[in-house]
């Protein structure tokens, strides 16, 4: 009963917290001086378009004052890098909630890819996420909401070794639903250093790790192979 009360009051935390992210503008204009935008300028455009979301505000306004870390609050501006991010950590139950952005420039040279990734991570290890994209057109100045520009998405199955693992475990990744899957759910970080973005499991406890597969999405130029590391 405890479990599932606890299954209940995340699954409320995650639409709560998601609710905003889900109902990001569908197309935002970029405002920037130069030839190209700056991460910041993606931020800061994003945030105007999201009127109201104090949360992306706050996001804007910090990554504008560059780099520097508050008691509980940490921001990274890194322009060289096209890699924004706002960490605050929870003084109640010691959880940790990361927004963070970055882009990639397309094989095209026209076009960027952006990622929007808001993160929570708790001490029970169980964590949550939610990530959206955008492509930029620099000729247009606009970027568009598009779906996950992943070859495939990432499956419970996939964070098993079956020759390390289990059959018993396998078959219940292979067949995980309902409340049980969110703990099986991908956590994704975004790329400061390097184009890729890295993959882990919402429960990493569920998984000893040599059992733990160690997935990666790789920069194809114009989005996203899914990819064993080991």
């Amino acid at each position: 009963m405890k479990q599932t009360i606890y299954h209940l009051l995340l699954v409320l935390a995650l639409a709560l917290s998601a609710n905003p992210v889900v109902a990001q503008p569908a197309t935002v204009k970029v405002t920037f001086r130069g030839n190209s935008p700056t991460i910041n300028d993606f931020v800061a455009s994003l945030a105007r378009a999201y009127k109201g979301n104090a949360e992306f505000s706050d996001f804007a306004n910090d990554v504008r004052g560059g780099t520097r870390n508050f008691v509980n609050v940490k921001i990274v501006s890194d322009g060289r890098n096209g890699y924004a991010s706002r960490e605050v950590e929870s003084g109640y139950d010691a959880s940790v909630n990361k927004t963070e952005m970055c882009y990639w420039n397309c094989a095209n040279k026209r076009e960027k890819i952006v990622a929007v990734n808001m993160v929570t991570r708790n001490p029970d290890g169980i964590d949550d996420c939610y990530i959206a994209f955008y492509r930029y057109d620099n000729a247009k100045r606009v970027m568009k909401k598009i779906p996950a520009p992943f070859d495939r998405e990432v499956k419970p199955i996939d964070f098993t070794k079956p020759l390390r693992t289990r059959p018993e475990r396998i078959n219940y990744a292979r067949n995980v639903s309902g409340e049980d899957a969110n703990s099986w759910a991908p956590i994704f970080s975004l790329p400061q250093i390097g184009k890729d973005i890295e993959i882990t499991i919402a429960d990493g406890m569920q998984l000893q790790l040599s059992e733990r597969q160690w997935l990666r999405y790789v920069w194809n130029g114009n989005g996203f192979t899914l990819t064993l590391v080991d």
